[in-house]
């Protein structure tokens, strides 16, 4: 399975906060690495070209797996967002997700006390062994980990990137999508 890497810049004018920017490709190789090396990477990407708030992005697809999208804004944080972080932690780029939260960390916020009361039951009715194969975790379609709001103020909700996640989509045409939406899906279609 190949891996499928783009850089998109906007350029001209546009203060990147609206969805109809102009966006151009960036010639740069992606290599792997944390959000931070590869925040570093893109900003080195268009120095001096554009404005230096404009947002850089990175659109990374894995064939038949995983979609991801790096974002980061002149010195500001590198903001990520992967459609199956679960997947993507066996890829050549594991080092870029590492560290995002998942869904698990997303349901272990969650439970809070009321776990722990329920819990108590299963621990009486666990001698007897019935409890042991109660109700498996559902991470099926809830796989995915970063920022889901990274593209809001671009035009593209976090609702978008969720649905895309979830619906098993080919991670070739959730991109594009997002790319219509925000304006770049002909330069994305272009470097395939």
């Amino acid at each position: 399975m190949a891996y499928f890497t783009a850089v998109l810049s906007p350029h001209g004018s546009g203060d990147g906060s609206t969805g109809d920017l102009d966006w151009r490709p960036v010639d740069v190789d992606l290599e792997a690495g944390s959000p931070d090396e590869l925040g570093d990477v893109l900003r080195g990407a268009v120095d001096g070209s554009g404005s230096p708030d404009a947002p850089v992005l990175a659109v990374l697809e894995r064939e038949d797996e995983w979609f991801a999208v790096v974002r980061t804004d002149g010195p500001i944080d590198v903001k990520v967002f992967v459609s199956d972080a679960v997947a993507a932690a066996e890829s050549a780029y594991a080092p870029l997700f590492a560290e995002l939260p998942t869904a698990d960390d997303r349901a272990g916020t969650a439970g809070g006390d009321d776990g722990d009361d329920d819990g108590d039951e299963d621990d009486e009715d666990a001698d007897d062994g019935t409890q042991e194969a109660r109700p498996e975790p559902a991470v099926a379609e809830d796989v995915w980990a970063g920022d889901p709001e990274l593209l809001a103020d671009l035009g593209c909700p976090a609702a978008v990137l969720l649905r895309l996640a979830g619906s098993g989509v080919d991670p070739a045409e959730a991109t594009v999508e997002v790319g219509e939406l925000l304006g770049f899906a002909d330069v994305l279609e272009s470097l395939r």
